[in-house]
């Protein structure tokens, strides 16, 4: 095996045990953190310990190819990569790339606004997250004859009470800010995604194909 594809070799076991490691990781976190969360929450935990189950098990098809050089596990684990990265790919250029954060800002307040009108707190979570008070402002309660709720009000960083003092922003445009900046991450984090797994995909073929020409010449 020449300098090269030995390198290869262990670059692809190296991150392929760290994958697993962190794969691992996830699962066993999101685990134990499943049976404390508040029940709108858990869908999203139990996402991460799907996540982190499919990541171990790919990342042991990368590990065992290249330690064991074994053909039919290493082009195994280059397809698998193949088809994570088209669909990371669509999945950045297609669904991302036109979400509207905007668009899903109004929606979640309009629908809590609706509830508040109906008698239940559910502004209170965005007016404490975001130190804000109603969708544009404190006079959306006053156009609504709704009094202003505790979350309204600012909190002594002290004391942890509600002061007299209500948050002049509304909550509209901080939601807004605050998609953009998470839509922003995802975009890079993807891009970032992209680049790894079409590395990985690359030097999986690599091997795999080297692992072939071994074979061939193993039998003249």
């Amino acid at each position: 095996m020449g300098c090269a594809t030995a390198l290869i070799k262990y670059l692809v076991f190296i991150f392929n045990a760290l994958c697993a490691i962190l794969g691992i990781t996830v699962v066993v976190v999101n685990s134990i953190a499943l049976k404390d969360v508040a029940e709108e929450t858990r869908p999203i935990v139990i996402f991460f310990i799907v996540i982190g189950s499919i990541v171990f098990l790919i990342s042991f098809f990368g590990c065992c190819g290249a330690i064991k050089q074994n053909t039919c596990l290493t082009w195994m684990y280059s397809i698998i990569m193949l088809i994570i990265l088209v669909l990371s790919a669509v999945l950045c250029f297609a669904y991302v790339r036109n979400i509207d954060e905007s668009q899903i800002a109004h929606e979640l307040l309009n629908t809590a606004w609706s509830k508040q009108q109906n008698g239940t707190d559910a502004m209170a979570i965005y007016q404490t997250t975001f130190k804000c008070c109603g969708i544009s402002g404190p006079i959306d309660y006053t156009k609504s004859n709704l009094t202003l709720p505790t979350s309204c009000y600012v909190t002594n960083s002290t004391t942890t009470t509600s002061t007299h003092t209500v948050y002049p922003d509304g909550c509209l445009n901080k939601l807004i800010d605050f998609y953009e900046q998470a839509i922003k991450l995802v975009r890079v984090f993807g891009w970032i995604l992209i680049a790894v797994e079409a590395a990985a995909f690359v030097c999986a073929t690599i091997l795999g194909i080297h692992f072939n020409n071994e074979q061939r010449r193993s039998r003249y």
